[in-house]
């Protein structure tokens, strides 16, 4: 029985060869003649020593290299943390399988066994995100929010260190997991209500050439639907909101037992003095219409101010008096 060889590209830090390997070994159990070995290329984003400058370098930092090698034939498919990649592919790449989502949500790793709600005040937290600091700022005022940045060992090296400043970091629940398993580091999964997780956050994606119908017979059975259309209403609403710019923007979705799907989104200003919360929920099966309609409930609570003072090109005249207004919460009819 002849033997199929793929060429998975992958990013060297050990959390994503980690992941790498997770797609590998499942593509073997759904296809044992399928023979997958990974293929380390280097990206811009682990190049970049600060989250500034990450920050800076825009979306689409840790694939763009790997996307330069699928177009070039150099691997036969790419596999991303689904948080990473842009809302818009290059053309001629598109995703050919989204894996069953791990957990979705934020995780508090700390010093000690203080959970972070009662840590005290003036405690400092670090986290290279900028969703993430705005977010928990806005939810745990009390707290000093700073830029850390790493991979994950190193983060977590930083905060063991007996003379560290940092209290704790603020990391994906789902690469912890998979680097270090469930219970290898003690941490508290932050409310997904709270602290809304980044669009497709959990998620492994898997980027093929789009005339690659090899590749993608191969790949499509390690699609997860649920993932799939939850990930789906996320990122579109992203790409409706963000119109290309970063911003400190949580999207997370839940397909129920009973077929409807829920999106929850929060949009703060980069310091959280600033926070709107609204969801709306639809059909699992259309997952893009249950975004539109969520971006017209941001919009008519004051997401475009916000999103506007993150372009300064965008920027209008401020009128006098102006005063912050307060977070808003607001929910779709159903």
């Amino acid at each position: 029985m002849s033997r199929t060889t793929l060429r998975i590209g992958t990013r060297g830090s050990e959390l994503a060869l980690a992941q790498t390997k997770l797609v590998i070994a499942r593509l073997h159990e759904l296809n044992p003649r399928v023979s997958a070995v990974p293929v380390v290329i280097a990206t811009a984003g682990d190049r970049i020593q600060d989250a500034a400058s990450l920050r800076k370098a825009g979306t689409g930092v840790f694939v763009k290299e790997l996307e330069k090698a699928l177009k070039a034939r150099r691997i036969d498919a790419a596999v991303h943390s689904l948080k990473d990649m842009p809302t818009e592919l290059p053309e001629g790449l598109e995703i050919a399988a989204i894996l069953e989502r791990e957990e979705a949500a934020d995780a508090f790793v700390g010093k000690g066994t203080i959970p972070i709600e009662q840590l005290p005040r003036g405690s400092v937290v670090g986290t290279s995100s900028l969703r993430r600091q705005a977010l928990l700022q806005a939810a745990y005022p009390h707290l000093r929010v700073e830029d850390l940045r790493g991979n994950l060992d190193s983060r977590l090296e930083k905060i063991r260190h007996p003379k560290s400043p940092w209290t704790g970091i603020v990391v994906a629940a789902a690469g912890l997991r998979r680097l270090r398993g469930a219970n290898g580091v003690p941490h508290q999964i932050l409310p997904k209500d709270r602290v809304v997780p980044a669009a497709g956050q959990g998620a492994l994606a898997v980027e093929i050439r789009s005339k690659d119908e090899r590749t993608k017979a191969i790949v499509a059975p390690l699609n997860d639907e649920r993932t799939a259309a939850e990930t789906a209403a996320e990122r579109e609403l992203v790409r409706r909101l963000e119109g290309g710019c970063q911003a400190p923007l949580g999207a997370w979705a839940q397909v129920g037992d009973d077929g409807l799907l829920r999106l929850m989104c929060a949009l703060a200003r980069p310091d959280g003095s600033e926070l709107i919360r609204a969801d709306a929920t639809g059909l699992a099966e259309s997952p893009l219409e249950v975004a539109a309609a969520l971006e017209t409930i941001m919009r008519s609570q004051g997401a475009e101010e916000i999103l506007s003072s993150l372009q300064p090109r965008r920027l209008k005249p401020a009128s006098n008096g102006h005063k912050k207004k307060s977070a808003r919460k607001a929910k779709s009819r159903r």
